[in-house]
């Protein structure tokens, strides 16, 4: 089942939901405290102001992975316990895994 789907599971269009947004905070973090090192390098300064927004993007990292792991093993489980016709181990590939 598709995700985006009418019958999809809240739980998969909220994980989604989520995930998609803490990257998105993630790219913007990362972008921020890209440019704030950048300005810190140029003004040739001793504060260190700039390191906070590097802990930012550490900790937006941690729970972008967090919830990426959530989503990736979501689909796994549902398709095992559902009793679908569908791959449950990782070994057993779908058909679009598999080469021509």
């Amino acid at each position: 089942m598709e995700h985006h789907e009418p019958g999809a599971r809240p739980g998969f269009r909220r994980i989604d939901r989520a995930s998609r947004w803490a990257g998105i905070l993630l790219c913007w973090a990362h972008a921020t405290a890209m440019a704030l090192t950048v300005v810190e390098a140029m003004r040739d300064t001793a504060t260190r102001w700039w390191a906070v927004s590097w802990v930012l993007v550490a900790t937006v990292f941690a729970a972008w992975a967090l919830l990426r792991a959530m989503q990736k093993k979501q689909p796994r489980e549902s398709a095992c316990e559902g009793g679908e016709a569908g791959p449950c181990l990782p070994e057993e590939t779908n058909h679009y895994d598999r080469a021509a």
